[in-house]
């Protein structure tokens, strides 16, 4: 049940794991625990690899700003989608952009 509600509220910017938590009756550490015994990430370590999966596809297939782009993948603005993106991908999203557009 974590994971459809992660999978359809992840681009939302009111995702909430403590709501997550209550709706499922369990405490925030039992569903980190739970979920990354199942899945191998945390519950933010995975919505965050949803998110950058769904900037990138943004990147390449569209030409939105980094502005809209972020509201898109539930961020608050493109700075810290930059952020982000460029802490865990090692990549700025336009040299992204630059790169893997064909």
């Amino acid at each position: 049940h974590a994971m459809a509600y992660l999978n359809q509220h992840a681009f939302g910017a009111k995702l909430s794991m403590q709501l997550l938590a209550e709706k499922l009756g369990i405490s925030n550490s039992q569903l980190s625990r739970r979920f990354q015994a199942a899945y191998r990430y945390s519950p933010i370590e995975y919505v965050t690899l949803l998110q950058l999966q769904r900037a990138r596809s943004l990147l390449i297939d569209t030409d939105h700003t980094i502005d809209h782009i972020a509201e898109q993948c539930g961020y608050q603005n493109g700075f810290y989608l930059s952020r982000i993106f460029t802490a865990k991908l090692k990549i700025s999203p336009s040299a992204y952009r630059r790169t893997y557009r064909f």
